[in-house]
């Protein structure tokens, strides 16, 4: 199921904070005519957090609507096992394919491996669709326990996990531990390559709304075992991966999709918009990129 290249869709909003649903449908035309196997829809890099319920329903269907037969996953995590469960309910019931769950983190101290579980069990045992665990540390302050994904991958209708730490050895650990069946797609695009070597099933990448054609050339690559190539996208896009996730965030990543002629949109606050000087910066590195996937 999970295999590709798959960008956490950005959302874009209007300068007032307005959700620009035009503008997200005009990207996903874009992104039509591009090696991707589907999109994340309301991710971290998606804003999911600043959304209300209604406009992630909003988006779950102009996504569905827009894609065809490429993969929607739909970002259903939230804080209490009821209400992931719940959200997770009406975003299957608007299309999506499959949920990723975000591990809660409010009461960080408590989500021990156990409690954990549980929550995954229960999400799962309630969704019609299959479901991801979706580790972040950098967002939830919560390293991912390790014995975690074994324990959950027995579940009919758990399927996989996005791994966003960008620790390789991490990555390694946890492919090691789990069956074939069970997808561990890497979520650090810094951290790809390395990670398709160790047996990355798919790369969920932000990068890949600005530089989609690099990542899916990346993956191609390394499908080819031309690993020479593979290296070389590699480096090329680390450096712009970095610019537009640990250095200037979302706004950062909204600029770059602006430079790739796509529409990146404004970010909603409180978020602060990038200062305009950066863009030729991200100018620099995209086109390092494009260059790279194309020699």
């Amino acid at each position: 199921m999970l295999r590709g290249i798959l960008p956490p869709l950005v959302t874009p909003f209007h300068p007032d904070g307005a959700l620009d649903l035009a503008s997200f449908e005009a990207n996903l035309e874009s992104y039509a005519a591009e090696d991707l196997a589907g999109y994340v829809v309301l991710g971290s890099n998606g804003e999911a957090a600043s959304l209300e319920e209604d406009e992630k329903l909003a988006l779950l269907r102009a996504a569905r609507r827009r894609c065809g037969s490429r993969l929607v996953i739909a970002g259903t995590g939230l804080e209490s096992t009821r209400s992931t469960i719940a959200f997770t309910a009406r975003a299957a019931d608007t299309g999506a394919d499959a949920a990723l769950v975000l591990t809660p983190s409010c009461f960080k101290s408590q989500m021990t491996v156990e409690a954990l579980r549980r929550h995954y069990d229960a999400v799962a045992e309630a969704s019609s669709i299959p479901v991801l665990l979706y580790s972040f540390p950098a967002v939830t302050g919560l390293p991912f326990p390790l014995p975690l994904a074994a324990a959950v991958a027995g579940h009919p209708r758990i399927v996989g996990m996005k791994e966003s730490s960008g620790d390789v050895g991490l990555f390694g650990r946890i492919v090691a531990s789990v069956p074939a069946s069970f997808a561990v797609a890497c979520g650090s695009a810094p951290a790809f390559y390395p990670s398709l070597c160790i047996g990355a099933a798919a790369g969920i990448l932000a990068v890949a709304n600005c530089a989609p054609r690099p990542a899916a050339a990346l993956y191609r690559a390394f499908a080819a075992s031309d690993h020479t190539r593979a290296r070389r996208i590699q480096e090329a896009l680390t450096p712009l991966a970095v610019a537009v996730t640990a250095t200037h965030g979302v706004a950062g990543l909204k600029a770059a999709v602006d430079l790739s002629g796509r529409r990146g949109g404004s970010v909603r606050s409180p978020l602060l918009p990038l200062p305009p000087a950066i863009r030729d910066e991200l100018r620099r590195l995209l086109d390092a990129a494009e260059s790279a996937a194309k020699n």
